[in-house]
Protein backbone atom coordinates (compact mmCIF):
# COMPACT_ATOMS: atom_id res chain seq x y z
CA UNK A 1 0.00 0.00 0.00
CA UNK A 2 2.74 2.46 0.97
CA UNK A 3 4.65 1.68 -2.22
CA UNK A 4 1.54 2.42 -4.25
CA UNK A 5 1.07 5.71 -2.38
CA UNK A 6 4.64 6.72 -3.21
CA UNK A 7 4.04 6.10 -6.90
CA UNK A 8 0.78 8.03 -6.90
CA UNK A 9 2.27 10.81 -4.80
CA UNK A 10 5.10 11.30 -7.29
CA UNK A 11 2.68 11.19 -10.21
CA UNK A 12 0.30 13.71 -8.64
CA UNK A 13 3.16 16.11 -7.88
CA UNK A 14 4.27 15.90 -11.50
CA UNK A 15 0.72 16.37 -12.76
CA UNK A 16 0.29 19.42 -10.53
CA UNK A 17 3.52 20.90 -11.92
CA UNK A 18 2.43 20.58 -15.56
CA UNK A 19 -0.20 23.38 -15.66
CA UNK A 20 2.02 25.61 -13.51
CA UNK A 21 4.92 25.21 -15.95
CA UNK A 22 2.69 25.99 -18.93
CA UNK A 23 1.25 29.11 -17.24
CA UNK A 24 4.68 30.41 -16.25
CA UNK A 25 6.05 29.68 -19.72
CA UNK A 26 3.30 31.68 -21.38
CA UNK A 27 3.71 34.57 -18.95
CA UNK A 28 7.47 34.95 -19.43
CA UNK A 29 7.28 37.07 -22.56
CA UNK A 30 4.40 39.44 -23.29
CA UNK A 31 5.83 40.51 -26.64
CA UNK A 32 6.57 37.19 -28.30
CA UNK A 33 3.90 34.45 -28.20
CA UNK A 34 5.24 31.32 -26.52
CA UNK A 35 4.40 27.98 -28.11
CA UNK A 36 2.74 25.70 -25.59
CA UNK A 37 4.24 22.21 -26.05
CA UNK A 38 0.90 20.41 -25.96
CA UNK A 39 2.26 17.01 -26.94
CA UNK A 40 5.07 17.23 -24.40
CA UNK A 41 2.53 18.00 -21.68
CA UNK A 42 0.33 15.10 -22.80
CA UNK A 43 3.26 12.70 -23.01
CA UNK A 44 4.50 13.58 -19.52
CA UNK A 45 1.02 13.37 -18.02
CA UNK A 46 0.23 9.98 -19.53
CA UNK A 47 3.60 8.56 -18.46
CA UNK A 48 3.08 9.78 -14.88
CA UNK A 49 -0.36 8.20 -14.68
CA UNK A 50 0.80 4.98 -16.37
CA UNK A 51 3.76 4.70 -13.99
CA UNK A 52 1.58 5.15 -10.92
CA UNK A 53 -1.02 2.71 -12.26
CA UNK A 54 1.52 -0.01 -13.10
CA UNK A 55 3.46 0.58 -9.88
CA UNK A 56 0.38 -0.27 -7.82
CA UNK A 57 1.07 -3.99 -8.24
CA UNK A 58 4.10 -5.64 -6.69
CA UNK A 59 4.86 -7.72 -9.79
CA UNK A 60 4.87 -4.71 -12.12
CA UNK A 61 6.63 -2.11 -9.96
CA UNK A 62 9.74 -2.28 -12.12
CA UNK A 63 7.61 -1.35 -15.11
CA UNK A 64 5.90 1.36 -13.07
CA UNK A 65 9.25 2.86 -12.04
CA UNK A 66 10.38 2.98 -15.66
CA UNK A 67 7.20 4.67 -16.86
CA UNK A 68 7.21 7.05 -13.91
CA UNK A 69 10.82 7.97 -14.69
CA UNK A 70 9.72 8.88 -18.22
CA UNK A 71 7.01 11.13 -16.79
CA UNK A 72 9.42 12.87 -14.43
CA UNK A 73 11.85 13.44 -17.30
CA UNK A 74 8.94 14.90 -19.24
CA UNK A 75 8.33 17.40 -16.44
CA UNK A 76 12.03 18.30 -16.48
CA UNK A 77 11.84 18.75 -20.24
CA UNK A 78 8.97 21.18 -19.79
CA UNK A 79 10.89 23.05 -17.10
CA UNK A 80 13.55 23.51 -19.76
CA UNK A 81 11.00 25.63 -21.65
CA UNK A 82 11.36 28.28 -18.95
CA UNK A 83 13.90 31.09 -19.33
CA UNK A 84 17.20 29.98 -17.88
CA UNK A 85 20.81 30.80 -17.37
CA UNK A 86 22.76 31.77 -20.47
CA UNK A 87 26.45 30.96 -20.40
CA UNK A 88 29.23 31.73 -22.83
CA UNK A 89 30.77 29.01 -24.93
CA UNK A 90 33.41 29.79 -27.56
CA UNK A 91 32.39 33.43 -27.46
CA UNK A 92 28.74 32.78 -28.27
CA UNK A 93 25.73 32.14 -26.10
CA UNK A 94 24.73 28.61 -25.13
CA UNK A 95 21.63 27.93 -23.07
CA UNK A 96 21.69 25.22 -20.42
CA UNK A 97 17.96 24.64 -20.50
CA UNK A 98 17.91 24.37 -24.30
CA UNK A 99 20.75 21.88 -24.14
CA UNK A 100 18.80 19.72 -21.69
CA UNK A 101 15.68 20.06 -23.83
CA UNK A 102 17.71 18.92 -26.83
CA UNK A 103 18.52 15.45 -25.47
CA UNK A 104 16.42 14.62 -22.38
CA UNK A 105 13.61 13.24 -24.56
CA UNK A 106 15.92 10.33 -25.46
CA UNK A 107 15.71 8.42 -22.15
CA UNK A 108 12.09 9.52 -21.77
CA UNK A 109 11.10 7.79 -25.03
CA UNK A 110 13.56 4.89 -25.05
CA UNK A 111 13.00 3.72 -21.46
CA UNK A 112 9.39 2.57 -22.05
CA UNK A 113 10.09 1.19 -25.54
CA UNK A 114 13.14 -0.84 -24.50
CA UNK A 115 13.61 -1.20 -20.75
CA UNK A 116 9.95 -1.50 -19.70
CA UNK A 117 9.26 -3.91 -22.56
CA UNK A 118 12.26 -6.04 -21.60
CA UNK A 119 10.66 -6.82 -18.21
CA UNK A 120 7.07 -6.93 -19.45
CA UNK A 121 4.57 -8.15 -18.29
CA UNK A 122 5.58 -9.44 -14.83
CA UNK A 123 8.66 -7.34 -14.06
CA UNK A 124 11.08 -10.23 -14.70
CA UNK A 125 13.25 -10.33 -17.84
CA UNK A 126 13.01 -13.44 -19.98
CA UNK A 127 16.48 -12.51 -21.26
CA UNK A 128 18.64 -10.62 -18.72
CA UNK A 129 20.80 -9.38 -21.60
CA UNK A 130 17.76 -7.50 -22.88
CA UNK A 131 17.82 -5.35 -19.74
CA UNK A 132 21.59 -4.91 -19.96
CA UNK A 133 21.62 -3.81 -23.58
CA UNK A 134 18.48 -1.68 -23.15
CA UNK A 135 20.13 0.23 -20.32
CA UNK A 136 23.35 0.56 -22.31
CA UNK A 137 21.42 1.75 -25.37
CA UNK A 138 19.61 4.44 -23.36
CA UNK A 139 22.85 5.67 -21.77
CA UNK A 140 24.85 5.65 -25.01
CA UNK A 141 22.13 7.34 -27.05
CA UNK A 142 21.64 10.04 -24.42
CA UNK A 143 25.40 10.61 -24.22
CA UNK A 144 25.80 10.74 -28.00
CA UNK A 145 22.96 13.21 -28.50
CA UNK A 146 24.00 15.33 -25.52
CA UNK A 147 27.62 15.64 -26.64
CA UNK A 148 26.98 16.12 -30.33
CA UNK A 149 27.61 19.46 -32.04
CA UNK A 150 24.77 21.59 -30.68
CA UNK A 151 22.98 23.86 -31.29
CA UNK A 152 23.33 24.10 -35.05
CA UNK A 153 21.19 27.18 -35.64
CA UNK A 154 22.45 30.65 -36.53
CA UNK A 155 23.75 32.56 -33.54
CA UNK A 156 24.06 29.43 -31.40
CA UNK A 157 27.10 27.97 -29.74
CA UNK A 158 29.32 25.74 -31.81
CA UNK A 159 29.33 23.05 -29.11
CA UNK A 160 27.13 22.12 -26.19
CA UNK A 161 27.69 23.98 -22.90
CA UNK A 162 28.73 20.99 -20.78
CA UNK A 163 31.41 19.47 -23.01
CA UNK A 164 32.83 22.76 -24.25
CA UNK A 165 36.37 21.41 -24.31
CA UNK A 166 35.54 17.83 -25.22
CA UNK A 167 34.88 17.76 -28.94
CA UNK A 168 34.25 14.13 -29.75
CA UNK A 169 34.26 12.92 -33.35
CA UNK A 170 30.56 12.35 -33.97
CA UNK A 171 30.46 9.55 -36.52
CA UNK A 172 32.18 6.69 -34.59
CA UNK A 173 30.00 7.46 -31.58
CA UNK A 174 26.84 7.48 -33.71
CA UNK A 175 27.72 4.17 -35.38
CA UNK A 176 28.51 2.46 -32.06
CA UNK A 177 25.30 3.79 -30.53
CA UNK A 178 23.21 2.62 -33.47
CA UNK A 179 24.65 -0.90 -33.23
CA UNK A 180 23.92 -1.07 -29.49
CA UNK A 181 20.34 0.15 -30.03
CA UNK A 182 19.74 -2.48 -32.73
CA UNK A 183 21.15 -5.24 -30.50
CA UNK A 184 18.98 -4.06 -27.60
CA UNK A 185 15.87 -4.02 -29.81
CA UNK A 186 16.66 -7.54 -31.04
CA UNK A 187 17.03 -8.82 -27.46
CA UNK A 188 13.76 -7.15 -26.40
CA UNK A 189 11.86 -8.65 -29.33
CA UNK A 190 13.40 -12.05 -28.61
CA UNK A 191 12.32 -11.81 -24.98
CA UNK A 192 8.74 -11.12 -26.06
CA UNK A 193 8.82 -14.13 -28.38
CA UNK A 194 10.10 -16.32 -25.53
CA UNK A 195 7.32 -15.02 -23.27
CA UNK A 196 4.73 -15.81 -25.94
CA UNK A 197 5.97 -19.37 -26.60
CA UNK A 198 6.44 -20.28 -22.93
CA UNK A 199 3.42 -18.46 -21.52
CA UNK A 200 -0.16 -19.52 -21.01
CA UNK A 201 -3.20 -17.53 -22.10
CA UNK A 202 -2.96 -15.29 -19.03
CA UNK A 203 0.57 -14.31 -20.11
CA UNK A 204 -0.06 -14.12 -23.85
CA UNK A 205 -3.05 -11.78 -23.57
CA UNK A 206 -1.06 -8.85 -22.06
CA UNK A 207 1.56 -9.23 -24.80
CA UNK A 208 -1.06 -8.13 -27.33
CA UNK A 209 -1.27 -4.65 -25.78
CA UNK A 210 2.22 -3.39 -26.74
CA UNK A 211 1.85 -5.13 -30.13
CA UNK A 212 -1.38 -3.22 -30.75
CA UNK A 213 0.32 0.04 -29.72
CA UNK A 214 3.20 -0.58 -32.12
CA UNK A 215 0.79 -1.38 -34.95
CA UNK A 216 -1.03 1.84 -34.17
CA UNK A 217 2.29 3.68 -34.44
CA UNK A 218 3.01 2.13 -37.83
CA UNK A 219 -0.45 3.02 -39.16
CA UNK A 220 -0.16 6.53 -37.74
CA UNK A 221 3.22 7.03 -39.40
CA UNK A 222 1.76 5.95 -42.74
CA UNK A 223 -1.27 8.24 -42.39
CA UNK A 224 0.67 11.16 -40.93
CA UNK A 225 1.26 13.00 -44.26
CA UNK A 226 -2.51 13.29 -44.68
CA UNK A 227 -3.16 14.47 -41.12
CA UNK A 228 -3.31 18.14 -40.03
CA UNK A 229 -0.07 19.76 -38.91
CA UNK A 230 -1.30 19.90 -35.31
CA UNK A 231 -1.46 16.10 -35.16
CA UNK A 232 2.15 15.81 -34.01
CA UNK A 233 4.80 13.41 -35.24
CA UNK A 234 5.17 9.72 -34.46
CA UNK A 235 7.60 10.23 -31.55
CA UNK A 236 5.17 12.63 -29.91
CA UNK A 237 2.13 10.38 -30.28
CA UNK A 238 3.51 6.83 -29.91
CA UNK A 239 5.18 7.05 -26.43
CA UNK A 240 2.03 8.02 -24.48
CA UNK A 241 -0.05 5.45 -26.37
CA UNK A 242 2.57 2.76 -25.73
CA UNK A 243 2.92 3.63 -22.03
CA UNK A 244 -0.85 3.55 -21.57
CA UNK A 245 -0.98 0.15 -23.28
CA UNK A 246 1.72 -1.28 -20.98
CA UNK A 247 -0.01 0.06 -17.87
CA UNK A 248 -3.42 -1.30 -18.86
CA UNK A 249 -1.89 -4.67 -19.69
CA UNK A 250 -0.16 -5.20 -16.35
CA UNK A 251 -3.09 -3.94 -14.30
CA UNK A 252 -6.50 -4.57 -15.91
CA UNK A 253 -9.37 -2.32 -14.92
CA UNK A 254 -11.45 -3.62 -11.99
CA UNK A 255 -14.59 -3.53 -14.15
CA UNK A 256 -12.94 -5.84 -16.69
CA UNK A 257 -11.95 -8.29 -13.96
CA UNK A 258 -15.51 -8.38 -12.63
CA UNK A 259 -16.93 -9.05 -16.10
CA UNK A 260 -14.51 -11.92 -16.63
CA UNK A 261 -15.55 -13.50 -13.33
CA UNK A 262 -19.23 -13.62 -14.32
Amino acid sequence: MWASLRYWGTALLGLAALPAIVIVTQATDDLVPVRVPVWEVLRAGVMLLAGAWAGGRAQSRGIGRTLLLGGVLGVVQLICELPGLVIVSDGTAASWEEWLHYWIWVPQVMAPLLLATAIFPDGRPALPMAVTFSTLAIVMTSFTVATYNWPRSDGGAGYNPVFMFLRLPPYPSIVITLVIVLVAAAYVLASLVIRWKAGETAVRRPLLYPLAALLFGIVYALLHPALPAAAGDIWEVLPPVYCAALALAVRPLPGIRRLRSL
